[in-house]
């Protein structure tokens, strides 16, 4: 990892209180991998202190890019931002998601959770022995703002949910993955969402005989382990930090409410 002010290349509103954000760094372009987050400074003031977690889009040297939601002072401060002005970052941080080949892929996103995975389904679809299907879900279809860039990656088929039923199947990203799972014989599952997502995957895919990689959300501190506000508990009872031991984990090894 490694600090840095990063040049804004673009900080784009693509649809109600989401954004696009591309940076310059010939560091984090060059370093990172699909899992992989940045902590990122809202302002160049300690207010607010500490920075925000934001998950690694995509990359293309010397640029890469992040997508989030504002939803609070922080979010709403970096989306005042304008390109030329610069910002105070700390990465890459964090694994990331285990190289696969050779398998068929079910990757599933929930909301803002679509980041990181939208990088692991371009490694992914780029060997050439693997097929990938993607699981999209939000709230509404103003709420799946990325589905234009994702249409052009090479997916076999992409299955689209939304809790209104405005776009796709009505329902949640779990509503009918076990039927997915069977019908394209998926080997490996890799999600990213809200822990409540987690939970009901975890019932879901009881007996599936499917490895579940997940990457996990966490209030962040520090991002590098020294405040310990983003531990879990895993199945052994003990606890793992999301930022240096994840955020990506075996969906299994984390002990969800059974």
């Amino acid at each position: 990892m490694k600090e840095e002010a990063c040049p804004i290349v673009e900080n784009r509103n693509i649809r109600k209180n989401y954004f696009l954000m591309k940076l310059k760094s010939d560091y984090v372009s060059t370093h990172a991998r699909a899992g992989n987050f940045i902590m990122l400074a809202a302002s160049k003031t300690t207010e607010p202190l500490l920075k925000r977690p934001f998950g690694i889009l995509r990359v293309k040297p010397p640029f890469f890019c992040i997508y989030y939601e504002i939803v609070g002072k922080g979010t709403e401060l970096i989306s005042s931002l304008k390109p030329d002005d610069t910002v105070n970052i700390v990465g890459p941080l964090g694994n990331s998601f285990p190289p696969i080949d050779n398998k068929n892929i079910l990757v599933v996103g929930g909301g803002r959770g679509i980041a990181p995975i939208y990088y692991a389904i371009e490694d992914y679809t780029s060997v050439p022995s693997n097929n990938v299907f993607l699981i999209y879900g939000a709230r509404s279809k103003d709420d799946l703002n990325l589905l234009e860039e994702i249409e052009t990656l090479s997916l076999k088929k992409i299955f689209l949910f939304t809790d209104d039923g405005s776009k796709g199947k009505k329902g949640f990203v779990t509503t009918d993955i076990r039927e997915i799972i069977d019908e394209h014989n998926i080997d490996v599952t890799v999600s990213c969402g809200p822990d409540a997502m987690f939970e009901t995957l975890f019932h879901a895919l009881k007996g599936m005989g499917t490895e579940n990689y997940v990457s996990m959300e966490a209030l962040m501190g520090c991002g590098f382990g020294i405040c310990h506000s983003c531990v879990v508990k895993t199945v052994t009872g003990d606890y793992k930090k999301v930022c240096t031991d994840g955020p990506v984990f075996r969906l299994e090894e984390i002990a969800w409410e059974q």
